[in-house]
């Protein structure tokens, strides 16, 4: 692990993508199987053999008592160190290195340790192995023994960037680690498979996520030829996949979760019809034949049973617009037509309707059909594009125009994460309701990393109260925000929230009592439901 982490701190000090690979390819090569494998594992956040339906999860108040027992440090100067940092791995190696153990930590090692915590139990028994493992070791080893099962390393290391590393180790053509990753799903078997010459032998196996096919996103689409495409609406609802077999079924998400308790009456459909396959598609709330916008269907979410009572207010249903996998073979190389005639002769499944494009189409007129419809846009597929995994090509792009835009106003800053960890960089905005503002949404992402510095600065001087990493300000600076939607909420005050809000710039020249009103956002969200 004390290798492990020394490879880590180098991928983490480089901006370059191909030296991040090339660091991380030239450790993976030195080391024997079974290291490789645990190695893998650990850099896809998964210290528990992969595979496994049981997660390693260790709470915060947790490693917060074991590292003080370990350290002799107090709570206050913990919260000190955890806001500065960001981070719960960077806090306890920081604490540690007034008294660092000289033990070095194997992989191996890390792995029984790993499996000792899964297995504590009451949560004293978990802190008393923490404060030893922490009192033995060496605190770089220590930062990323955390932040393995934590699940983010934030050291700009994503699992496509692990597969690419794999394959300049093993010598062969990353499409080949990535295509068996996508067939088995455990990553520190493909490497295994991947160095022995073996990734052949690797078949398909139901019932682990794939990577959705990504469209480009555009909002308006320039000429192109209409030969060349397959149109189809753009849905606002849940995209998902389908996997199904002898009266088996599991529903992911595109974030990879699992969320087939969530759709009882999709199980139920499906676990009657023969054969095997995963289709992906869409999970959509209807009534009278009209899918209803996505903040109907969010009531039905993250739920581990759903009420009868909500089941019939908003019923949902499976558009399905492809077909990864039948009867044990795996689709993706074929051409999209292909794959929908096999999609279009599955019994008992509701297909997105699709058809070509002609000279005489007109995108826009399309795309407000779209809307009246009650969808998002379009989504244009080129003509033998085979599914991509994981990429946005430019196979397949979608013509999305905003909900619409608002000018809110900031109320509260975090601190981010990452590189940014020092800044103010996560906002949550307001509009005005009568004499005061109320909260609709968060967002993080529109502004540069010289905007986000010069907007702390700023931030940092109309500070009025702190909570942890959050700073509350006066309502002063101004944004302007797009968004995808409007639902419900009851976190805010104002009783809505935003869709995927973005911000699109800092308005520097409007004052905050030109800002939108709620009446505005009401106003916006009753209609959208029409």
């Amino acid at each position: 692990m004390d290798r492990f982490a020394e490879v880590c701190e180098r991928v983490a000090a480089t901006n370059s993508r191909r030296r991040k690979i090339g660091y991380l390819a030239d450790y993976l090569r030195g080391l024997d199987d079974s290291d490789l494998a645990r190695a893998v594992s650990f850099l896809t956040g998964m210290p528990v053999l992969r595979g496994s339906e049981t997660k390693l999860s260790i709470g915060g108040a947790t490693l917060r008592d074991a590292a003080l027992e370990a350290t002799g440090w107090d709570v206050e100067t913990w919260r000190v160190c955890h806001r500065d940092c960001g981070d719960t791995g960077e806090t306890i190696s920081l604490l540690l290195m007034n008294r660092p153990g000289d033990t070095p930590m194997t992989l191996a090692m890390a792995e029984e340790y790993y499996v000792r915590l899964l297995l504590a139990r009451p949560a004293t028994r978990r802190v008393a192995l923490l404060r030893e493992i922490f009192e033995q070791h060496r605190p770089l080893a220590l930062r990323y023994f955390v932040k393995t099962f934590s699940g983010n390393y934030r050291i700009g290391l994503q699992e496509k960037m692990v597969e690419e590393a794999i394959a300049e180790a093993c010598g062969i053509r990353v499409d080949e680690v990535r295509a068996a990753n996508n067939r088995l799903g455990v990553l520190s078997k493909v490497a295994i498979a991947a160095r022995g010459g073996q990734l052949h032998e690797i078949e398909a196996r139901l019932f682990h996520p794939m990577e959705f096919m990504l469209a480009k996103p555009y909002e308006d689409v320039a000429p192109i030829d209409p030969k060349d495409w397959w149109v189809e609406d753009k849905y606002d609802g849940i995209r998902a996949q389908v996997h199904r077999s002898q009266g088996k079924v599991r529903i992911y998400t595109r974030g990879m979760e699992d969320a087939t308790g969530s759709f009882p009456e999709l199980v139920a459909a499906f676990d009657k019809l023969p054969g095997s396959a995963i289709l992906d598609g869409e999970v959509l709330a209807f009534r009278e034949g009209r899918a209803l916008p996505f903040a109907v269907l969010q009531q039905r979410l993250a739920r581990k049973s759903v009420p009868e009572k909500l089941r019939t207010e908003i019923p949902v249903g499976f558009l399905a617009y492809d077909l990864l996998f039948a009867d044990g073979e795996l689709l993706l190389d074929l051409p999209i037509e292909r794959r929908r005639d096999r999609l279009e002769h599955q019994p008992g499944v509701t297909v997105s309707p699709q058809r070509i494009l002609t000279e005489s189409d007109d995108l826009d007129e399309l795309w407000r059909g779209a809307r009246e419809r009650g969808n998002e846009g379009l989504v244009l597929k080129r003509r033998g594009s085979v599914y991509e995994s994981g990429k946005r090509s430019g196979a397949w792009c979608k013509v999305k125009k905003p909900f619409g835009t608002l000018d809110v106003v900031i109320t509260a800053a975090e601190q981010g994460s990452g590189r940014r960890a020092t800044m103010l960089s996560d906002y949550t905005f307001g509009v005005w309701n009568g004499e005061r503002f109320v909260n609709v949404g968060k967002a993080y992402s529109g502004l540069t990393d010289d905007e986000v510095r010069e907007l702390t600065r700023l931030l940092r001087t109309l500070g009025t109260d702190r909570f942890g990493r959050v700073l509350l300000v006066k309502p002063e600076v101004v944004l302007e925000v797009a968004f995808d939607g409007i639902q419900q909420s009851s976190r805010h005050k104002s009783g809505y929230a935003l869709r995927f809000p973005r911000i699109l710039r800092w308005r520097k020249d409007k004052p905050a009592h030109e800002a939108d009103t709620l009446e505005t956002v009401r106003s916006m969200y009753e209609a959208s439901l029409r």
